[in-house]
């Protein structure tokens, strides 16, 4: 896995522990894919359902065992909606860690991917800080028809709320991709705002990408046998090797008709949705 470097978003919102806490969310979400992959394997289903059954609790926990650590980082439940697992949280900085496997298929794209409906209480409480997380600077119509002192004098009210509302707490996403024969194939963390609650869109006000497993080590991978060590083909003195031409031709290879492929299944069940206000039926 690549180093992680973090860029100016992440500065501002985790200050100088950014590089070091982007590094550990991405070694844990790696660790919860392979303990996700590790079920899909013992329980030899032909769909993926074990695989996404287990991610749902282990991105949890190993967001947790990988970030607990790191000066500043405490975990904590929600207070007022049901939870079963704590969150990360960066409690100088007030913010607060979601992970969030938008797709199980390299075929959605992160920006098109929206939240399981309905919406669990605890995932719009968690998004609703993330809301104002940067104030709008397009101008609607009856703002069109104020004068300069109205205009300023609206538009400083409205930076004031959005700045209490963000001294109240905001929301980070780790949003990822995986499926058990591709791996983790997209892997990031950002601003992310729940625009509508009746379809799940999600706008997503920045993103910054953390490095993955090399794709060798992505996915579903077999391993590779240890190559014999070569030796060589020139016979020595009183050696009974000979070239290795000199053996009769055998006009029968044996080669068989090879099997045709079986793709991944990429299906999984789709969860159950939990009781109101517990998000955990939602991957």
């Amino acid at each position: 896995m690549g180093s992680y470097k973090a860029g100016e978003w992440a500065g501002r919102r985790f200050g100088a522990a950014a590089s070091d806490l982007g590094q550990a969310i991405a070694l844990g979400i790696q660790e919860a894919h392979r303990r996700a992959l590790l079920a899909h394997l013992g329980s030899e289903l032909k769909t993926n359902d074990a695989y996404g059954a287990a991610l749902m609790v282990t991105q949890h926990e190993q967001l947790i065992a990988a970030a607990e650590g790191l000066p500043g980082v405490v975990i904590r439940k929600p207070t007022g909606v049901a939870s079963r697992f704590p969150y990360v949280v960066v409690e100088d900085m007030a913010v607060v860690l979601m992970p969030w496997r938008f797709s199980n298929t390299r075929a959605k794209r992160r920006i098109d991917a929206r939240m399981s409906t309905p919406v669990s209480v605890l995932r719009k409480s968690l998004l609703s800080l993330g809301a104002g997380a940067q104030a709008s600077t397009q101008l609607v119509l009856e703002q069109s028809m104020l004068d300069t002192d109205e205009l300023e004098a609206q538009l400083a009210e409205e930076e004031e709320v959005s700045a209490q509302l963000a001294s109240f707490g905001r929301v980070v996403t780790v949003a990822f991709g995986s499926n058990p024969t591709d791996g983790l194939f997209e892997l990031g963390w950002g601003d992310a705002e729940l625009v509508s609650e009746e379809t799940g869109d999600v706008h997503w006000h920045s993103w910054e990408a953390l490095p993955t497993a090399e794709p060798r080590t992505a996915g579903n991978a077999v391993s590779t046998p240890t190559p014999a060590p070569l030796r060589s083909v020139d016979p020595g003195e009183g050696s009974r090797v000979g070239r290795f031409d000199a053996a009769p031709l055998n006009e029968d290879l044996g080669l068989a008709a090879r099997p045709r492929p079986v793709s991944a299944p990429l299906s999984e069940s789709q969860p159950e949705v939990g009781r109101a206000g517990d998000e955990d039926g939602q991957s």
